[in-house]
């Protein structure tokens, strides 16, 4: 069957360097305790991937074809047929996103500005424990959508083969009956993107203090990790409780 470009350049490599930060981010708040100076490389991913988020929310509205937001199918009426069919043996094509990736990209991008926002809110101590909750629910439901969105890549590519697994590589897929391909892989676009990554990615760098554990963003003050005085009262709050529980058991004991 003929190839067609359905991806361009741009979408591709916010895709990658969107998901690999993701993971990075995750790693990091799962495998690093929030008392390391490491774990402030977590929130750092988190400000990398919103400025992405911000340049693809830009290609979005001036993009090729299938990376403008237009493209998207939301009808829900689509979406239930699109799951109906999936079952059956005649489940339609799509050369952009179908229904279901669509709302997952929606879903990722949400949950995204979520994860960011009370990521700062908790930063500044405002209404810590409510919104490390809105926190932790932003994160699992991005992670029960990426899953979902790669058990459904999985089951797209067994049931038609039709190059949907690898179209965020190499761009293209099996031609669709009425649906035309892009004109460009828009290089020049990439080329900025990348530019534009790196040069961000070295204002973190050059405005991150890892002594401090703050951030200068833009003018903004930004603490990434506990202080002295906060890390100095947490460990003064757990000694005091695990006094209190030798004081119960030992009131146990005499009972």
């Amino acid at each position: 069957m003929n190839k067609k470009r359905a991806y361009d350049l741009p979408t591709r490599i916010f895709h990658w360097v969107f998901a690999g930060l993701f993971l990075f981010s995750f790693i990091v708040a799962k495998a690093i305790d929030d008392d390391s100076s490491l774990y402030s490389y977590h929130m750092l991913a988190g400000f990398f991937m919103v400025f992405l988020l911000v340049l693809r929310v830009g290609w979005g509205f001036v993009g090729s074809r299938y990376a403008r937001f237009s493209s998207l199918k939301l009808a829900p009426s689509e979406l239930r047929q699109y799951f109906t069919s999936v079952i059956s043996s005649k489940s339609k094509r799509y050369l952009g996103h179908n229904p279901a990736s669509s709302y997952a990209a929606l879903g990722m991008y949400a949950f995204t500005f979520g994860l960011a926002i009370t990521g700062i809110l908790m930063s500044k101590g405002i209404g810590k424990d409510f919104f490390e909750e809105i926190h932790e629910l932003c994160a699992t439901g991005f992670i029960i959508t990426v899953i979902l969105h790669i058990a459904g890549v999985i089951l797209h590519h067994l049931k038609h083969r039709d190059g949907l697994l690898f179209s965020m590589v190499n761009g293209v897929k099996d031609d669709v009956e009425g649906e035309q391909e892009i004109n460009s892989n828009h290089p020049v676009v990439a080329l900025i993107s990348v530019g534009l990554i790196i040069i961000f990615g070295l204002y973190l760098n050059q405005n991150y203090d890892s002594n401090t554990q703050k951030l200068n963003l833009f003018g903004t003050q930004i603490e990434l990790g506990e202080d002295d005085h906060k890390h100095s009262e947490k460990k003064e709050r757990s000694h005091n409780d695990f006094q209190n529980d030798e004081h119960e058991d030992e009131h146990d004991d005499v009972d």
